[in-house]
């Protein structure tokens, strides 16, 4: 009778063993890793996107790798908005973040991050670089969204040592730059804004080339770290969200020699449309005060000023240097993933928080409702998700944390976007019901941009009297309207919204517009 009971107690013991180990290894099959890679003002000037003078091997081998989306926009084109969209899943309007400066947590403290809910789901998480803008997040780069510390890493080669104000490795440059922070000391000024806007003042170049390896830039490093943490994430028994926020494109355009090298200045292409669209209101336009800071850049160029030609190429090409500097960190990235054999259980997200101007319309930079400023890259690969394909259906940032959710096999969570999974996952049968993407941008203090995206037009409506989607709509607060024609007129050089044979579409997608403007949940 003891013998008896006691191998029923071992066979008990066997079966709840073996029914907890199938229901951990269910969990690890069920529930994927995911890498989440974001670029810094990124546009599509990617091969994979149709751009054949760019080298980019590594984004289009990602590309290969599955789908990517030629009409994918940022709810906001600036980082702040844009990053704290992406990362809650919720509209500008909900997060209350329109600038460099709020923190989400404090305008919309109900709202979780897109990490912080996984953890909430039995995974780890952790990011290297720039995930959130570094301006406007909580201690610890949002420290709510890591269960292993975000990081920064700053273990520069030692024949260069630390950049100068975070970029800047050219010796003679460095050395100048030592010279007027003496000055700026000497006068008084000790705290890093006062002292760095002394010294930007007279020398903050907008662009640099020098021989060197990658790490000497912020870059480098972060791909060295991300790889490393991948290491300790891979030791436990979790999957793991893993976030790598890349600080190029960015400016200064700072970025190997090797890799300006792979493109011949005088062959660079221009913008080819360099004027006011005819019919445009003034409040679209910017005056691209953030290249205008640079040292070596005309302070005194307006809305409708050019670029000298000269510039122009070298700051283009300073772009395109730093887009294939990110391109081979990638490549970096890609490769740690095949040697660990996790591709196939890794779901891979790449995005832009927004476009570039590079001189169309005479504008530079981002901020604002054009195609080049709201229109990014946005790639997914792994799991679930078809192999080299593209998708035209307008998509937003938002959908970005349902879709994540989706394909790594996670409870979803009540946020703005929609999930893209339908459009991924190669059955022709599934789609998603809607057909545009809505972008925004403020313009002063008191008036705000709506645009809305579909396959072939772009409609914008500009509100005063500080409208943002929980006031009621009013037809009597638009200041200004426009329409484009990406069939008939892809550069944007006229605004079609008054012109005859175009007011059933005007009708019609403002409807639209107003329609998701009056319905967006309030949180």
């Amino acid at each position: 009778m003891k013998i008896t009971k006691f191998l029923f107690i071992v066979v008990l013991f066997s079966l709840t063993s073996c029914m907890a180990q199938k229901k951990k290894q269910g969990k690890q099959v069920e529930q994927k890793n995911i890498l989440f890679l974001a670029v810094d003002d990124l546009k599509p000037l990617i091969s994979a996107y149709g751009e054949k003078q760019m080298h980019t091997p590594n984004l289009d081998r990602l590309a290969k790798m599955g789908v990517i989306f030629k009409n994918a926009n940022v709810q906001q084109a600036v980082c702040g908005p844009s990053r704290a969209s992406i990362m809650t899943g919720m509209y500008p309007d909900n997060t209350k973040v329109w600038d460099l400066h709020t923190n989400f947590r404090e305008s919309a403290p109900n709202l979780k991050s897109m990490p912080e809910y996984l953890i909430s789901q039995g995974y780890e998480t952790t990011a290297v670089g720039k995930i959130y803008h570094k301006g406007s997040s909580s201690k610890g780069h949002d420290g709510k969204s890591w269960s292993i510390p975000h990081t920064l890493p700053e273990n520069y080669p030692k024949k260069f040592g630390k950049p100068m104000y975070a970029f800047y490795q050219n010796p003679e440059t460095k050395a100048a730059m030592a010279e007027l922070k003496k000055q700026a000391l000497a006068k008084g000024l000790k705290k890093y804004g006062k002292q760095s806007k002394f010294v930007f003042k007279t020398l903050k170049p907008s662009s640099e080339c020098i021989e060197g390896p990658d790490e000497m830039y912020q870059d480098g490093l972060y791909t060295v770290d991300a790889i490393r943490k991948l290491d300790v994430l891979l030791k436990n028994d979790k999957p793991f969200f893993l976030g790598v926020g890349y600080q190029k494109p960015h400016l200064p355009f700072v970025a190997p020699k090797k890799y300006w090298d792979l493109y011949k200045r005088d062959e660079i292409g221009l913008a080819p449309f360099q004027e006011l669209a005819e019919g445009t209101p003034k409040v679209a336009y910017h005056s691209f005060g953030e290249i205008r800071a640079f040292s070596d850049i005309d302070s005194s160029l307006g809305i409708g000023d050019k670029m000298p030609v000269d510039k122009q190429r070298e700051l283009i090409h300073g772009y395109m240097a730093c887009v294939s500097y990110v391109d081979a960190q990638i490549g970096k990235l890609l490769d740690a993933l095949e040697d660990r054999n996790i591709l196939e259980n890794t779901v891979i997200v790449l995005w832009g928080d927004h476009g570039y101007h590079l001189g169309d319309h005479t504008e530079w930079c981002k901020h604002s409702n054009f195609e080049q400023a709201t229109r990014i890259p946005l790639m997914f690969a792994g799991p679930g998700v078809e192999k080299n394909k593209q998708e035209n259906t307008p998509v937003e940032l938002v959908d970005v944390f349902p879709t994540l959710f989706e394909l790594a096999g996670v409870k979803g969570t009540d946020v703005d976007g929609k999930s893209l999974v339908p459009l991924l996952d190669g059955n022709k049968k599934t789609a998603i019901d809607v057909d545009y993407a809505i972008s925004q941008y403020p313009r002063g203090k008191d008036k705000m941009g709506y645009s809305i995206r579909t396959d072939k037009y772009r409609y914008t409506e500009w509100h005063k009297n500080s409208y943002k989607s929980y006031k009621s709509y009013k037809d009597s607060n638009i200041i200004g309207r426009e329409l484009y024609d990406y069939v008939k007129d892809p550069n944007e050089t006229k605004n079609w919204v008054k012109e005859k044979e175009y007011q059933a579409i005007v009708s019609d997608l403002k409807s639209k517009l107003k329609t998701h403007l009056n319905t967006i949940e309030k949180r």
